[in-house]
């Protein structure tokens, strides 16, 4: 059985959710002659067949995990992944695979990109194991609505209620993947179903080879939180391309019982990143301001982060396994996020193509010469020599300096002079000399509680630490608000914290550090230059 599923890259011990696997010659569900199947390691079962060319093996999995990656059962629904429902027979992963769903009483629908047989939807089937795990089933009584776009049939299969507005839905879409498929110049499906859940709280998706999960909060359709919704249906379907057809050739062919190590993901997650609202906005989605908000905000996000001179870009893609799923306290000061600095850096890869080639070509170039290469020879797989000539190519420049600086050092990323060669000015409008202690809280049954502290500031290099509980400062009892204790004192001034740690009383005195953070907004410049103008209309049309 898979250990992870393509696109999670952590390790998640699906087998865990197996009760039991018993094997049998009779040709009978109910049949009472049937052996338990020894383990020979965590996730594989060993039978031995005793001369017999056909054998039946049953086993029951565990079905309550909700998430876009795992089974989730109830009396309303369920969501089947491959990964964690499906154990295969090693040497047999490029055998074709037949599937039969027996609904639960009353369910009357099921959304899957796996083809029918015989035109039974209750039946399907899959060419191999790589299709099987990558193909999510959703079964029960949600909503279906079909549209075409770019020549492509697409199903929304949406579960649960929500203020969505499903026509204005489907016409976005529409627009976003006419979008995206003009950037790669062809489309790899014949269909896809885009699989929806409303949920309370939980949000984010899973891109897959023909369709998407996606977890959506049920109130979020509305004009503040829509973006974010859309951009994560975007981005899913970027993905179609760019890691389901375009892969690193370190995740060819997939590994499943064990960690697929790669350094690219910082392009694959990343430049989707980059590229999930740019098309919402190529696509008339979005607004050009609400844009321009989205990447200031990404901007000021990667480099607040303390982590910022402490992990690379291929580190942090390479130890996806390790940190990226399992964060903790001080995580945000030993690590950067490669979708976001990934997104920043594939910008600046953009801007840097564009004048090179004085707008004439741009980061669209790139990804449409990769699927083009992907269609030539779909098992070859991108490395990070080949990424980087293509680059090289495309742009007349060599970029194998620029791959050296932004993604194997923790070099400062020089946002303000690629945003100049574009006529757009990154202005700081931070306060100066406020000062700051570096620390984010959590309230806990009435009290303060530190749930992480910042490297560069005060309260770090003044002995405080994650899960201490604040109890007063400078002899004053805190509250929620406790920094309007110290909102007059100025920038080196000391400042005596009470704690309590494990239950013991201590104090620490504390010099306020200057608040560093940044707050960049974009300055269009008033007097631009000609190329400045013809790279700004290529970015922003």
């Amino acid at each position: 059985m898979a250990v992870w599923t393509p696109g999670s890259y952590l390790i998640r011990e699906f087998q865990k959710n197996i009760d039991f696997v018993e094997w049998s010659t009779v040709h009978s569900p109910q049949s009472t002659d049937f052996t338990r199947v020894n383990k020979t390691d965590k996730n594989t079962w060993s039978i031995s067949l005793q001369n017999k060319d056909e054998i039946i093996v049953r086993y029951r999995t565990y079905c309550f995990e909700y998430s876009v990656r795992t089974n989730f059962v109830d009396e309303s629904h369920a969501l089947i992944n491959g990964a964690p429902t499906f154990l295969y027979a090693e040497g047999y992963e490029s055998a074709a695979v037949e599937v039969e769903i027996i609904p639960f009483q009353g369910w009357q629908n099921i959304s899957t990109s796996l083809v029918q047989k015989d035109n039974n939807k209750w039946i399907r089937t899959a060419e191999n194991l790589d299709e099987l795990i990558d193909s999510p089933i959703e079964i029960g009584n949600h909503l279906s609505y079909f549209f075409d776009a770019a020549g492509v049939s697409h199903e929304l299969a949406i579960y649960g209620h929500s203020n969505c507005n499903t026509e204005k839905l489907i016409a976005d879409l529409k627009n976003i993947i006419e979008t995206e498929t003009k950037i790669f110049g062809g489309h790899p499906c014949k269909n896809y179903v885009f699989i929806i859940h409303n949920t309370e709280n939980s949000f984010g998706g899973l891109e897959h080879l023909h369709s998407s999960v996606n977890h959506i909060t049920r109130w979020s359709y509305d004009k503040e939180n829509y973006q974010r919704a859309i951009s994560l249906l975007a981005h899913e379907y970027f993905h179609l391309w760019n890691v389901k057809r375009i892969r690193p050739a370190a995740l060819i062919p997939f590994s499943y019982g064990t960690e697929n190590y790669t350094e690219l993901l910082w392009f694959f997650e990343g430049m989707t990143s980059y590229y999930d609202d740019y098309i919402c906005y190529r696509a008339g989605v979005t607004s050009k301001n609400d844009f321009i908000k989205i990447v200031e905000k990404n901007i000021n996000d990667v480099l607040n982060t303390a982590g910022l001179d402490t992990q690379t870009l291929a580190e942090s893609s390479f130890d996806t396994w390790l940190k990226y799923y399992r964060r903790n306290e001080n995580s945000s000061n030993s690590q950067i996020n490669y979708y976001t600095k990934g997104a920043i850096v594939a910008m600046l890869f953009d801007f840097m193509i564009m004048d090179a080639t004085n707008g004439e070509k741009s980061l669209d170039n790139v990804m449409q010469q990769l699927y083009q290469h992907y269609t030539a020879h779909p098992n070859e797989g991108v490395t990070e020599n080949s990424l980087c000539a293509l680059f090289s190519s495309v742009s007349g420049i060599d970029f194998a300096p620029y791959f050296q600086k932004y993604i194997h050092t923790t070099a400062p990323l020089d946002v303000e002079f690629y945003f100049e060669l574009l006529g757009i000015q990154l202005i700081d409008s931070s306060e100066n000399n406020k000062v700051f202690l570096g620390i984010s809280t959590q309230t806990r049954e009435g009290k303060t509680i530190i749930s992480q502290l910042d490297k560069n500031y005060g309260a770090y290099t003044g002995g405080l630490s994650a899960e201490d509980e604040i109890i007063a400062i400078d002899g004053y009892r805190v509250s929620r608000d406790f920094t309007t204790v110290y909102a007059h004192k100025q920038v080196n001034d000391m400042i005596e914290v009470l704690v309590a740690r494990q239950g013991a009383i201590k104090s620490n005195k504390i010099t306020l550090t200057e608040d560093k953070r940044k707050n960049l907004t974009f300055v269009f410049t008033a007097n631009s230059s000609e190329k400045q103008n013809t790279l700004l209309k290529k970015w922003l049309g």
